[in-house]
């Protein structure tokens, strides 16, 4: 037969176990793990879609002196030929630009298209000498135009091309493999969140967290690349302009991190709020 006080010390002990289970329990190592995820996620997903991207990257380069400078390189060696600089339009200079953007990102040598420029002065040459009715062979044009592309690619192939190529194309692999298996590890994560019935509690603690470190990272990388660029003053004008658009559109991926971490706080309110009802 059981006493009073065992009864009553029993009934405590039943209660304060229904409490501490009912009690939200905290997950740190979850925490931790979620939020490794998701910076992972978002910084790879901002590289791609900006330092690795060929056409935010060929956006930067035509609107900056970078275009210039790539430009008087072609230029100089069509010169040597006796061919003007003025015989490349700038819509012929983007789209050279582009094409070398393009295969630098595809971890081929620049091999610029050059015919559509040596046709054009070819064109002009044959207007220029019907006027005093004067013949000239196809071959002053065609039979060069094979050098003077090897001469201007040749130029651009620089062993800092090479390298910068090289590390792009390891950048890109890496960046593929971040995006895979962060999405991946966050899914499982999920899952396990939500048959556990913790998902809003633990996730919006992995937001938070994201959104502090994500903000920090994308100003130290916008720095980051102000200071690169201060080793090369030529190009100073690129890497500010590089480094403003940088942090523009890495916010634009934060300010989505964040609306959704601010949406699962409120859901953590609002199904507070219904429990008590």
């Amino acid at each position: 037969m059981e006493t009073r006080s065992e009864v009553r010390r029993k009934q405590n002990q039943q209660e304060t176990t229904n409490k501490n289970q009912e009690r939200p329990r905290h997950h740190p190592i979850f925490i931790i793990w979620g939020t490794l995820l998701v910076v992972l996620l978002m910084v790879a997903v901002t590289f791609n879609q900006t330092l690795l991207s060929t056409h935010f990257v060929d956006h930067e380069i035509t609107h900056t002196n970078l275009s210039s400078t790539i430009m008087d390189t072609v230029d100089n060696n069509l010169s040597q030929y006796g061919i003007s600089t003025s015989a490349i339009s700038d819509k012929e200079a983007n789209k050279l630009i582009t094409q070398a953007v393009n295969q630098v990102y595809s971890g081929q040598e620049i091999e610029l298209n050059l015919q559509p420029v040596l046709a054009g002065v070819n064109q002009s040459a044959s207007q220029a000498t019907e006027q005093y009715r004067v013949e000239l062979p196809n071959s002053i044009t065609s039979g060069v135009s094979n050098e003077i592309s090897g001469a201007v690619n040749s130029q651009l192939n620089t062993p800092e091309v090479k390298q910068i190529t090289n590390a792009i194309s390891i950048a890109k692999i890496i960046d593929h493999l971040l995006v895979v298996i962060s999405l991946i590890g966050l899914v499982v994560m999920v899952l396990i969140a939500v048959l556990r019935k913790f998902f809003s509690r633990s996730f919006s603690w992995i937001g938070l967290w994201s959104v502090i470190i994500v903000y920090a990272l994308v100003n130290i990388f916008g720095q980051l690349i102000i200071q690169i660029g201060k080793q090369y003053p030529d190009y100073s004008s690129f890497t500010a302009q590089l480094s403003t658009d940088f942090h523009t559109q890495a916010l634009n991926y934060w300010l989505f991190l964040l609306v959704l971490t601010l949406l699962l706080f409120i859901w953590r309110i609002f199904s507070r709020v219904l429990k008590r009802r």
